[in-house]
């Protein structure tokens, strides 16, 4: 059954290739993407079900043991955020790209999407800090092609900021990872999180971890913002839902990873630096969603946020702190995935980004309105919708570890996420009559209002079933905060390796 762990990268990738082969048969791309992605998402799910019940799973390429070979493991951390990008990136293929749907799959856009999940969920799953470079390659690699395919003016600048920060960042994670493996002769995860834990995390490695902070930090537009807004705001409606849901949360799961099992060993340094950047992003998220007009940049906005949010509870560097931001960031995929997708769509019924020139979409979109309402209840961190426990247990762990201010600007900058959204739904949709009024001119096809229910009905049972999976949230926090459960259940013979 380990081998099985290997689904959520090969599918993908695999499925990707096929696809190129009916860039002019477009029932059928949308119908093997479709369930390819079922497929996966089912058994990623299956996956994370047997891992809470029994024990993680693990693949050793080779059957060559760490630290020599490299190794891939299922875990609840990993798994969770696996199950939750398949199921979003399902939704997102659903939804589909609208009268451009044939330019698109000639483009290959698809293909492309498919191998961004599949650089994704390699970078969940992989269990050596060498092969994550590599899968944030993949990624990003697949990402540069998205985001330039449209071919307009305002996507090439948006891509050129976005290419430079991310070939930086990953020139500076290639360059910690070498300080790293010569200074611990090793580059996985387990072994690293040993041999830190016995020599107390000297300054070199401190400062590695500050880099990687840096690194993962700046590709999850944590302070390092700048490439976030205007890339977003230049990607289409399912493309830029793609780019929320996965792109920044994935620099958000590596901090998790690294923190929380490797460099947990000076916190006064590494994790105060974390609490300083997460204040800072949710202060200039803040400023975001109250300074534009443009629905897709105040959407934009609202990523930058959620990111300081849930770093916020990973630089609590307890329990409480590091459960809550795995469930926040779970969570928080599908939210963000279903407010790009709303705003999209919004955008295209009224022909404009700016919300204060239109008005009166109630009268012919009652069911959109509800589901936008939603969105912005569980954004809002409102009960009993998903996004209420994971900012209670961030609280919580804050608190527990002193950090006042932080909690005081959480507070604030979720009312100010939920009134920004509140505005334009009140603007667009009950607008006074001065401003130019909806008429029934775009047809809200039933794919697109569909893949939005389902995205609508996810953050509604997320928060009423939320006690099984902050289970499985908290249990993986205990497992990466545990150095010497995580050597047991991944490493064999650690004894032996200790001694050596």
């Amino acid at each position: 059954m380990n081998n099985l762990i290997l689904v959520p990268l090969l599918v993908p990738l695999l499925t990707g290739l096929i696809l190129f082969f009916f860039k002019e048969r477009l029932t059928l791309t949308r119908r093997i993407a479709i369930t390819s992605l079922c497929v996966t998402t089912c058994i990623t799910i299956w996956l994370l079900i047997e891992v809470t019940l029994h024990k993680p799973l693990v693949i050793n390429f080779g059957d060559w043991q760490p630290p020599f070979g490299i190794q891939f493991v299922g875990d609840e951390l990993g798994l969770l955020f696996t199950a939750v990008s398949c199921f979003v990136v399902t939704v997102i293929i659903y939804f589909g790209f609208g009268k451009r749907e044939r330019v698109a799959n000639r483009y290959f856009l698809p293909s492309f999407i498919l191998f961004l999940l599949s650089g994704v969920n390699g970078s969940f799953l992989t269990a050596d800090i060498f092969n994550l470079y590599v899968m944030f390659e993949i990624m990003l690699l697949a990402s540069f092609v998205l985001l330039t395919l449209g071919q307009s003016i305002e996507q090439l600048r948006a891509s050129i900021i976005y290419v430079v920060i991310n070939v930086v960042s990953s020139w500076f994670f290639l360059m910690g990872v070498a300080y790293l493996y010569g200074t611990l002769g090793t580059l996985n995860f387990g072994h690293i999180a040993m041999r830190i834990s016995e020599s107390g995390q000297p300054p070199t490695v401190t400062l590695v971890a500050i880099i990687m902070i840096f690194v993962f930090g700046g590709k999850a537009s944590l302070v390092m913002f700048m490439w976030l807004p205007k890339a977003y705001a230049a990607l289409n409606t399912e493309l830029a839902a793609l780019f929320a849901s996965l792109m920044t949360k994935v620099g958000v799961y590596a901090l998790i990873r690294v923190m929380v099992l490797m460099f947990d060993e000076k916190p006064e340094v590494t994790h105060f630096l974390l609490y300083i950047m997460a204040i800072v992003t949710m202060i200039i998220g803040s400023i975001g969603v109250l300074g534009f007009k443009d629905i897709k940049k105040i959407a934009a906005y609202q990523v930058i946020l959620s990111i300081g949010i849930a770093v916020l509870g990973l630089s609590a560097n307890n329990s409480d702190g590091i459960t809550g931001a795995i469930f926040y960031v779970s969570h928080d995929m599908i939210i963000k995935t279903l407010l790009f997708l709303v705003i999209g769509t919004l955008v295209l019924l009224a022909g404009t980004r700016y919300y204060d020139q239109f008005g009166g979409l109630i009268k012919y979109y009652p069911r959109l309105g509800i589901i936008f309402f939603i969105t912005i209840l569980s954004i809002g961190g409102v009960p009993p919708f998903g996004g209420f426990p994971g900012k209670l247990l961030i609280i919580k762990g804050a608190l527990a570890n002193g950090y006042t201010i932080g909690v005081m600007v959480m507070i604030i900058s979720s009312i100010i996420a939920m009134y920004s959204l509140l505005k334009v739904f009140l603007v667009m949709y009950f607008g006074r009559e001065t401003v130019p009024q909806a008429t029934q001119h775009v047809i809200l096809t039933k794919n697109k209002l569909y893949a939005m229910m389902i995205l609508t009905v996810a953050t509604i049972t997320v928060g009423i079933f939320s006690q099984y999976i902050l289970n499985i949230s908290e249990v993986a926090a205990h497992f990466n905060m545990n150095e010497n459960t995580y050597f047991k259940e991944i490493i064999p013979n650690v004894e032996a390796e200790a001694k050596k």
